[in-house]
């Protein structure tokens, strides 16, 4: 059987797609993987084929100024009550999804064409990259939609997501000869499902596999796993089964769960809590050797200042932070997320849903300081479940008392997380709910079946 792939950025929106991709591999199956050219290394370093189909103009790809940071108060549960959002609201999701249908317009005659040269029987393609329905629309094949943790299934397509799909997402759908209101036949999700919202689409869940971004077979180095501060000798780790290897290099499209740098830090002219041995918040007698949380950031800006505040108050608490992504600040590269969080007590980040799923895995209670709409959704559902503490990045301007006030207080967040044992005790329920999700095997199965008893 031939199946397509196809994405239409590497790091975030590749990666949860690889575990499926091998899986299949290994069953007999032959695999292509579709994406711009900027992607194409990217794909070659997890092994697969790559195959270029052009490139995305910049402009295309520049994420709207009202998705970045959109202001207001969004309900928590906005995908499934659409007719709670104001005019306002329905207008940041119409520029995000008119953006998504803009990167599809420039991916469908290269996408097509391949397609319709090699004739796969399946097409399996991330859940922002709409050129993939319009491909398996075009062939007449099923279509599988891979999500990436998000808690919720967004085909921002649509008109006021409920409605009929956007006038431009319809015309390309024409031009193919598919259908507009052709849906991706299955969804795969590795949301765990406490974290999820409630959804028509046909959902198959998918347990979350870690992974670094390299060919199988490659392991991390002693100096990775000496700095990651995990030895997995003597910490229960859920991806050491996984093909492990080294880090890609951060670029634009990356995420902290997928690639980055970490180094353990302090303020200049500080001992880190490594070296003075203090315990901080939470160390009791039943704890040995300094309490470690870990920080990943994905914009290239690296965290607002409020963010770096809320780090040095817990450095001057003896907390030894760990720093992913441009977090690191351009520190020398270690390891990746899933790696560094089984040796830490707590992680800080944006709630983006690669860095989400791997603390999930990993037991380790979230500070989520989420800047757009998917990463609110994902923080809000971990406060829900008691096992994060959230706040959207706007909540730090909206007070407006000076970063170091603003970090004081998130500090004060993040020591909760370290000494309330409701956190943990949460965490560790969403880790045994993500484990016992069905692994990628049984997705082979699935979206095998879609293309009928003959393949």
């Amino acid at each position: 059987m031939r199946v397509l792939f196809t994405t239409w950025a590497s790091g975030a929106h590749l990666v949860p797609m690889v575990p499926l991709a091998r899986a299949l591999l290994e069953a007999g199956h032959q695999v292509r993987v579709a994406v711009p050219s900027e992607c194409a290394a990217a794909v070659a370093r997890t092994g697969l084929v790559p195959v270029q189909i052009g490139a995305l103009p910049v402009a295309v790809v520049r994420a709207p100024a009202v998705a970045r940071r959109p202001r207001g108060i969004w309900p928590t549960d906005w995908p499934v009550r659409p007719a709670a959002l104001t005019p306002e609201q329905h207008g940041v999701l119409r520029a995000c999804g008119d953006r998504q249908v803009r990167i599809a317009e420039a991916m469908a005659q290269g996408l097509v064409a391949f397609a319709r040269c090699w004739q796969p029987e399946l097409v399996v393609h991330d859940a922002g990259a709409y050129a993939g329905t319009v491909a398996a629309g075009a062939l007449g094949v099923p279509a599988v939609g891979q999500l990436w943790g998000s808690a919720a299934v967004l085909r921002l397509d649509r008109q006021r997501l409920e409605g009929p799909p956007l006038p431009g997402y319809a015309r390309l759908m024409r031009r193919y000869g598919a259908d507009p209101a052709r849906e991706p036949d299955l969804w795969l999700d590795p949301c765990p499902p406490s974290l999820a919202l409630p959804s028509r689409a046909r959902r198959l869940p998918v347990r979350f596999v870690p992974y670094d971004g390299t060919s199988p077979g490659e392991t991390p180095s002693p100096y990775e796993a000496r700095r990651a501060g995990a030895h997995p000798a003597s910490h229960e780790n859920p991806g050491r089964h996984e093909h492990p290897g080294r880090h890609e290099h951060p670029g634009r499209h990356e995420h902290p769960g997928h690639s980055g740098r970490h180094e353990h830090l302090g303020r200049p002219g500080r001992h880190t809590a490594a070296s003075n041995g203090r315990r901080g918040p939470g160390g009791g007698p039943g704890r040995s050797g300094p309490v470690r949380v870990c920080a990943a950031w994905d914009d290239a800006g690296g965290p607002p200042d409020a963010v770096r505040a809320a780090l040095w108050a817990a450095e001057s608490r003896g907390v030894e932070v760990v720093r992913v992504g441009s977090a690191a600040e351009g520190r020398p590269p270690a390891g990746p997320l899933h790696r560094v969080l089984p040796g830490c007590r707590a992680l800080l980040h944006q709630g983006g849903g690669a860095a989400v799923l791997a603390a999930a895995m990993a037991g380790v209670p979230q500070l989520v300081v989420a800047p757009r709409l998917e990463h609110q959704l994902n923080g809000a559902r971990l406060a829900r479940v008691g096992a994060g503490i959230y706040l959207p990045a706007d909540a730090l301007d909206a007070a407006r008392p000076g970063a170091r006030a603003a970090g004081a207080r998130l500090a004060l967040d993040l020591f909760a997380l370290l000494e309330q044992p409701s956190y943990a005790a949460a965490a560790h329920a969403l880790r045994r709910e993500a484990l016992a999700m069905p692994g990628p095997d049984k997705a082979v199965r699935a979206v095998t079946r879609l293309a009928g008893p003959a393949v």
